[in-house]
């Protein structure tokens, strides 16, 4: 879950001088939606390639690839890091299972054994040749796996009965081992053997806490394992957005100066209004020094506003943070320049349904019919790009007709090295725009859909619950 403290400034001067302090938020990795998906080509076989990663590492990821046709033979999967030395030698690729009652289906599982920016290699074989595709995968822990009590219980149950049993051994030992054979102990025997099992028992004790003592340094080391997103702090003046990045402490690796583009811009920032999520600025704030951001912003009404900023590792490593502002008064702003876009809403926009509604956790090609004609263009080299929100704001995703994936992190990989249009749409815009995503969890959301027509990018609202 997001969460997110503001501290209120009382206005200075003109109504466009204040400041705000806007204090670090602490969010899940991806903010709540961390599986993968990613439609592309394999060679000559469209693929729809949909990733669970594992909650702890090392772990077992679930890979399931849809092909676009029935006459693929055979699919294989591989992990491999991203970047690297390791990025130049695949392993040996394990075999992904065709469904028995969809021949375009195919399901496999590979071990996610460290953390960081990996990549699962897809090969695809068919009449048409062999194909590949790599897809981004960051893996991280995000959470320990709790043990259920049942086996807590037969695990305790089971170590008493070993505990006692290496002490009855040791005494009975004692006890008997220098007895003569067939003849009963002596009590000078009774007592050696006790004097064996009380050594014994304080063996099996120190043992017993010493074990207890490196499985909790086990366990605080795991705990500083777990995934903690970049903290993110901000503060408003005289209209302009200043962003500073710090790393709350995971990886030792990690580094806030380190970004490359994604689309062209260092970072992505979505500001959603609060409580009702009834407006949504799309805006890319350049970098202005190392782990710092600033960008001028456009009008703004009066009010608590939500922060999500997403950027990529030249690693290929994604990172999105969040925090929550507010504005005691309205901003004039500037005019929207570049590839920013406010809220403009969308004419002729339409959700396809999906019968039956929609599941939690079941991969869907979400489309969206262009109604009406218009001069649709590309956006950011994209059909268009949507955002997933929750109600609640537990779950954020910026996704693009390709997938989850950013365009940055497809571009690290060997099948798009070299060049620079890898993962943008480079066919002929249809009615359709489409998003392959799965909603994590059951509940409410909202989903902004942002297309280009006529110069303007224009937004679609829509709202949907899951169950």
């Amino acid at each position: 879950m997001a969460r997110a403290g503001v501290v209120r400034m009382v206005a200075e001067g003109a109504p466009l001088r204040f400041a705000i302090l806007l204090l670090a938020a602490a969010a899940q990795a991806h903010v709540g939606s961390p599986d993968v998906f990613h439609e592309g080509k394999a060679g000559p076989y469209g693929v729809f390639v949909a990733i669970r990663t594992p909650a702890a590492i090392p772990g077992v990821a679930e890979i399931e690839v849809r092909t676009d046709t029935p006459e693929v033979t055979a699919v294989r999967v591989a992990p491999m890091p991203l970047t690297g030395e390791g990025a130049k030698f695949a392993p040996a690729p394990d075999p992904a299972v065709r469904d028995a009652g969809d021949p375009r289906f195919f399901r496999g599982t590979l071990w996610m054994m460290t953390a960081g920016s990996w990549q699962v290699r897809v090969e695809v074989d068919g009449p048409r040749g062999m194909g590949r595709i790599s897809v981004p995968v960051p893996s991280v822990a995000r959470s320990t796996l709790a043990m259920g009590p049942a086996l807590g219980g037969l695990l305790v149950v089971l170590g008493l009965i070993l505990a006692v049993g290496i002490v009855s051994l040791f005494g009975a030992a004692g006890r008997e081992s220098q007895a003569p054979p067939g003849e009963e102990p002596t009590e000078s025997d009774r007592r050696r053997g006790r004097r064996w099992a009380l050594v014994a028992g304080m063996i099996v004790a120190v043992v017993l806490a010493l074990g207890n003592r490196w499985w909790s340094v086990e366990a605080s080391a795991y705990d500083r394992y777990i995934y903690k997103p970049l903290a993110m702090s901000a503060k408003v003046y005289e209209g302009r957005l200043a962003l500073e990045l710090s790393d709350p402490g995971w990886l030792r690796s990690r580094r806030v100066d380190d970004f490359i583009p994604d689309h062209n811009h260092p970072m992505h920032l979505f500001v959603v209004s609060l409580p009702d999520l009834d407006r949504i600025w799309h805006l890319h704030p350049e970098t202005a020094g190392p782990a710092r951001f600033e960008h001028r912003l456009p009008a703004m009404p009066a009010g608590r506003y939500q922060l999500y900023a997403d950027v990529v590792h030249e690693n290929g490593f994604p990172e999105t943070m969040s925090a929550e502002i507010e504005l005691p008064v309205a901003l004039e702003g500037v005019p929207l320049q570049g590839d920013d876009a406010g809220t403009v809403s969308a004419q002729g926009l339409e959700l396809v349904r999906e019968t039956g509604g929609w599941i939690a956790r079941k991969p869907y090609r979400f489309r969206f019919r262009l109604a009406e004609p218009g001069d649709w263009q590309l956006y950011m080299g994209m059909p268009g790009h949507a955002v997933f929100l929750k109600k609640d704001r537990s779950v954020y995703a910026h996704v693009h007709p390709t997938g989850s994936v950013p365009m940055a992190a497809v571009g690290l990989t060997e099948e798009a090295r070299g060049n620079p249009h890898a993962g943008h749409w480079m066919t002929p815009l249809g009615d359709i725009v489409s998003f392959p995503y799965a909603f994590p969890t059951p509940g409410a959301y909202r989903v902004y859909v942002q297309v280009k027509r006529s110069g303007t990018v224009e937004t679609a609202q829509f709202d949907i619950d899951v169950r």
